[in-house]
């Protein structure tokens, strides 16, 4: 459970220096990571020894600088681990319709997260994933339901996590760029690699190639 409890952290600081980068922050204080992200300044000093092994960011007496937040990404991406997070899974159709149905609270990923957010579609996918921020209305959503739900081949995986990190970097119901190409790249299948190639498009930055 601390294993578990502790890349929880890491990840957060990850998040963070990644949102930084994308909103063109050159620097930000090992301080302030602490502080939003909930963690020590000792785990903080530690990601950045090493994000700095990996050349992915540069610590100077200002603060952290991002050098390639493509690495910091696909590090963070390689480390990352979806199925601990999922919480509830079953299947429930169409997934049109469970996505414009989701509760308010609900925050989308992958494959939903990059649509929601881009408005961008580059592969077809059959799979749902978002995370629960409020337990209560998450279980009446789904015994609305409960006659159209099967247990077999799930395509609805409800994720849970405690972290107010990442709702606070979320917006209109969507986690942040940066976490929809983790989960992406966690979740893997066909569809993934477009979704990828298409993200890094649209942020050049997050494109390893260019690292």
């Amino acid at each position: 459970m601390r294993e578990v409890l502790a890349l929880r952290k890491f990840e957060r600081i990850y998040r963070e220096l990644l949102v930084r980068s994308l909103s063109k922050a050159s620097l930000v204080r090992q301080e302030e990571v602490a502080s939003r992200c909930g963690v020590s300044l000792g785990l903080v000093n530690k990601t950045v020894k090493k994000l700095e092994a990996a050349m992915a960011v540069e610590p100077t007496r200002s603060g952290v600088r991002v050098l390639s937040p493509a690495r910091l990404l696909n590090l963070w991406a390689t480390e990352r681990d979806l199925r601990k997070d999922v919480w509830q899974s079953f299947r429930l159709d169409p997934v049109a319709q469970v996505e414009k149905s989701l509760p308010k609270e609900a925050l989308v990923t992958a494959f939903s997260g990059w649509r929601a957010a881009s408005g961008r579609m580059p592969s077809d996918y059959d799979r749902v994933y978002f995370y629960v921020t409020d337990a209560e209305r998450f279980d009446l959503w789904l015994r609305f339901r409960k006659r159209n739900v099967r247990k077999a081949n799930p395509n609805v995986f409800a994720l849970r996590v405690e972290d107010e990190h990442l709702v606070r970097t979320s917006a209109r119901g969507i986690v942040c760029v940066p976490q929809i190409y983790v989960d992406i790249y966690s979740i893997d299948g066909p569809e993934a690699a477009p979704f990828l190639l298409d993200i890094a498009r649209q942020y050049p930055s997050l494109s390893v190639w260019r690292a």
